[in-house]
């Protein structure tokens, strides 16, 4: 078995039968989909056994819920491919995406291959770009890239090595990045083909403030403490910062910028750049980032949040 893909199911019904056709439809057809119940309360359950009947590609694993995480190691224990693909299961993937990622990988002896993302909005599509192009080492693009698992395909050897987060929140972040420890054999596929379907309702979309937002701080730290672990923290530290960057400084003040009572956050954030990037405005990546990420970084640094929120309300 060439591809175990992994499909983590919970709550879904509306979506699962487009992401699992996506998948029986690839080009590419040396491969094995672990769908993974992890306790859906809805008919998701029996969708999935009518999937299992018409193909003998799909196994079902059923487990009590533990999130997402738990659900992709649950998977990943009775996965048999060379290759792991995560794949999030109200996505979708494009049909050619197994049979370009695996052909990159065989004829260039690649661990992990990483593709774009197309970004499905209600209103329009958008490809997210992988490679930024800010360096030529592809080692140190993949470790600044956006960190979702679903859009990689990586040797299940590397996997057996590492495990997801069971109970953080940005459970990508979490372990993403830290792959560029075990392995150096790593490339971009530059096509927008997982398809990933933006839907109300999550913790990122919620009302009201969510405490798992709040785990963006042991999880950058955790990032850190790994390389750091694995000797090779001096050789990255460029890209750890410009993850705390883009992750804490930008994205991190800009969400808790949507919830009222959130200035000790915003200041813990400015606290933990003060603390361990003191010279973070002279990070070479930033420097190459677009004028307006720029603006909001510094705006962010200096507390203008009212500024920030105005920014926020004009694009709308």
């Amino acid at each position: 078995m060439k591809i175990s893909v992994i499909v983590p199911v919970y709550n879904v019904e509306k979506h699962l039968p487009k992401c699992l056709d996506s998948i029986l439809n690839q080009t590419y057809k040396d491969f094995e989909i672990i769908a993974v119940n992890d306790g859906s309360p809805d008919n998701s359950r029996e969708i999935l056994e009518s999937y299992e009947k018409r193909s003998d590609k799909i196994k079902v694993l059923d487990k009590k819920n533990g999130g997402l995480g738990d659900a992709r190691n649950a998977g990943l224990k009775i996965a048999s491919g060379e290759f792991v693909v995560f794949i999030d299961s109200d996505d979708f993937i494009h049909p050619t995406m197994f049979e370009k990622m695996i052909t990159k990988a065989e004829q260039e002896h690649l661990d992990i291959v990483v593709c774009d993302t197309t970004m499905v909005e209600e209103n329009r599509e958008y490809v997210l770009h992988s490679n930024l192009k800010y360096t030529d080492n592809p080692v140190k693009s993949y470790v600044i890239t956006h960190p979702m698992a679903c859009i990689r395909m990586i040797k299940k050897e590397i996997m057996n090595q590492v495990e997801f987060a069971k109970s953080l929140y940005y459970e990508d972040l979490h372990l993403m990045p830290t792959l560029a420890i075990y392995t150096e054999r790593i490339g971009f596929v530059e096509e927008g083909l997982y398809f990933y379907v933006q839907h109300q309702g999550s913790i990122m979309n919620q009302l009201h403030f969510h405490e798992k937002l709040l785990d963006i701080f042991p999880v950058c730290d955790h990032v850190k403490q790994m390389f750091i672990k694995a000797g090779k923290y001096e050789e990255y530290q460029q890209e750890i910062e410009y993850l705390y960057i883009v992750h804490l400084l930008r994205s991190a003040t800009l969400r808790y910028l949507d919830y009222p009572n959130t200035k000790e956050h915003l200041l813990r954030i400015i606290d933990v750049m003060e603390k361990e990037f003191p010279n973070w405005n002279k990070n070479k990546y930033l420097k190459q980032s677009s004028k307006k990420f720029r603006l909001v970084c510094s705006l962010a640094s200096k507390k203008q949040y009212g500024l920030l929120k105005l920014i926020k309300k004009v694009q709308g």
